[in-house]
């Protein structure tokens, strides 16, 4: 059984009641909880049972959640405390109020320019202040990007990818899912680094202009390979 099942009003580590679920991954869950020693509303990201019975994952997603608690940025998502309550392990993070871009641009098509340009330079800047921290997220694209109610991008799960990366997945197992956003470096295995964050960012400002990836299909390691073949369209082309 999930450890981090039945958590609902039960007051998590003797400090974080749990509200309600709010997100589920691959990886972990995620609930909205009250912090009852700073009086602050919460994200808690609890790992999934199958990832924390992995001792050498545990590491991972604990080492790569202290780095990015070092990244203060107004347009990162802060990262406040890691832990464990017997066998759930947890990272409490700053919860973001708002909407994914990914459901902003399913909902409403393609941005207008000024937006995605606000947008662009808020992910860039954040990017920016974690590769000069030494920290590439790895899995860029518009589902970890939220946007609060006051238009304010903000990036999650940064460190996080690198749990999973560094886990010894197969290459069609770290893809899945991610394919549409994947650099060309990502898809042939290669080393990721800095500009592997910024050729995903392109991808996600392509989707916001156009409302649509460039590259897309049912087979994700074929769509991951279109990336390293293949030219994409010129946005001006579809809208």
């Amino acid at each position: 059984m999930d450890p981090s099942d039945n958590l609902i009003d039960t007051i998590f580590d003797g400090r974080y009641r749990i509200v309600r679920q709010v997100g589920l991954g691959g990886m972990a869950k995620v609930y909205l909880a009250s912090d009852q020693t700073l009086g602050r509303q919460v994200a808690i990201k609890i790992l999934d049972h199958r990832h924390a019975a992995d001792a050498g994952f545990v590491e991972r997603f604990m080492r790569e959640a202290q780095s990015a608690a070092k990244l203060n940025h107004p347009n990162i998502v802060q990262v406040y405390d890691r832990g464990r309550v017997d066998d759930a392990y947890y990272i409490a993070m700053e919860f973001v109020d708002g909407v994914t871009l990914k459901d902003l641009v399913r909902s409403r098509g393609p941005l207008e320019e000024a937006e995605v340009i606000a947008y662009g330079r808020q992910a860039g800047s954040a990017l920016r202040f974690a590769h000069r921290n030494g920290i590439v997220h790895r899995d860029i694209k518009p589902q970890n990007m939220l946007i609060d109610a006051e238009g304010r991008l903000k990036i999650a799960d940064f460190g996080i990818a690198r749990a999973g990366a560094d886990a010894g997945l197969t290459e069609v197992g770290s893809i899945v899912g991610t394919a549409q956003y994947l650099s060309p470096e990502q898809a042939r295995g290669q080393t990721v680094s800095a500009t592997s964050d910024l050729y995903s960012l392109g991808v996600v400002l392509f989707e916001m202009a156009t409302g649509r990836v460039p590259f897309d299909g049912d087979n994700p390691v074929n769509v991951a390979l279109r990336h390293v073949n293949e030219q994409p369209p010129r946005p001006s082309m579809i809208r």
